[in-house]
């Protein structure tokens, strides 16, 4: 016999906020929406890692899925020489010690088979724990995520594959011209970082070529650090303040072929630039390659160079949730008639409103709704 009632969501699984009301009137996107149930096998994680809320982010409910399991071998954390994953690829996994030496481990076989459901149980970015075993270094435990980048996998769309893991930067690259500014592309990184819970800065490149005031002034406006500039010289202004930024932080740099990434990088940093793209020049571009690998910045900080995400995971985002990460949009969300306004065709919308008066940037829009529309 079903339990609750049929209001602001109580059901089998509990009072959720009034999530299943927001569920039934995106049910048509039931593939993105999906992902804010709760699952009774779940309560142990909430009880370590907070209720899932809508204010949550997409990537929440995987992460709590690889800390729960994660929490499963916690006896074994405190054993063990902590270290963090600075490369994966094909047949090899490095760690990094504090002292920042570097050496090849392998994942204990009872802790591999224990993460179902990813491609690959290790991503960079990961904190874990290693042992020495007949001369040989092995990673027996895996320490908790605060966050991850992940994507379906290109071979099983059924299994995630992490891209990297407790990233506290994302930085979106887009050049002034040549090419031109791609907004979608800005705004779809901007949304993976807020859906992860990962802070993230937008860095226009090639500003010898055009006027990057617009852009400075639309995402600044946003909240947003914002940085224009010359790659060319590494005393320019906006060099020394993307260097600012990055410090301390463990970053990912994404940016479309051909605006300026590894150029960007290398006058950051001279030298790692001409190594960083190999792998993810793409930025949000279709690839395969399963190799990642984190540089360590002078004076602190890691640049994660990962193959492109733009299949990047959303998953479990309607319209409802998109529209709420896009802070622009989400201001004018208390003024719609229906809580549950998807900003697309409902009478008495506030967005469109202000859309209408020019209180809402159409790039911004128009880019919201190829993502809520399959599109982007």
């Amino acid at each position: 016999m079903p339990s609750g009632g049929k209001d602001k969501g109580t059901g089998r699984y509990g009072r959720q906020q009034g999530m299943g009301r927001l569920r039934r009137a995106n049910v048509k996107h039931a593939g993105r929406v999906g992902g804010w149930e709760r699952h009774d096998e779940d309560a142990e994680v909430f009880d370590l890692h907070g209720e899932i809320t809508r204010s949550s982010h997409a990537g929440e409910r995987l992460i709590s899925r690889f800390n729960r399991l994660v929490a499963l071998g916690q006896g074994t954390v405190a054993a063990g020489e902590p270290a963090e994953i600075s490369e994966v690829r094909p047949g090899l996994t490095m760690v990094r010690f504090a002292d920042g030496s570097q050496e090849p481990a392998a994942i204990r076989r009872a802790l591999e088979k224990r993460m179902v459901g990813v491609r690959n149980t290790l991503a960079v970015g990961d904190r874990v724990r290693v042992e020495r075993e007949a001369g040989d270094r092995v990673i027996v435990a895996i320490e908790p995520r605060r966050n991850q980048l992940a994507r379906s996998d290109s071979h099983n769309r059924s299994l995630e594959h992490i891209l990297a893991a407790n990233v506290d930067l994302l930085i979106a690259v887009a050049a002034v011209h040549d090419p031109d500014f791609k907004h979608g592309f800005v705004d779809r990184a901007l949304l993976v970082a807020a859906a992860h819970g990962i802070a993230a800065c937008v860095a226009v490149t090639k500003r010898d070529l055009g006027d990057p005031s617009p852009m400075l002034a639309l995402y600044g406006g946003l909240g947003l650090p914002v940085v224009a500039v010359d790659a060319r010289d590494p005393q320019d202004p906006g060099v020394a303040e993307l260097r600012r930024l990055m410090v301390g932080r463990a970053c990912v740099c994404a940016g479309q072929s051909g605006v300026g990434k590894s150029s960007l990088i290398n006058a950051c940093y001279p030298g790692i630039g001409a190594r960083v793209g190999l792998v993810a020049d793409e930025g949000f571009g279709r690839h395969t390659t399963t190799s990642a690998r984190a540089y360590v910045l002078p004076g602190g900080g890691r640049l994660i160079d990962t193959p492109g995400i733009r299949e990047c995971t959303i998953g479990g985002l309607g319209p409802v949730d998109v529209a709420l990460l896009y802070p622009d949009l989400a201001a004018h969300q208390p003024g719609c008639r229906f809580p549950d306004c998807t900003h697309r065709h409902e009478p008495d919308c506030a967005v469109l409103t202000a859309l209408e008066d020019g209180k809402v940037t159409p790039s911004r829009y128009w880019s919201y709704r190829s993502i809520v529309d399959g599109e982007g």
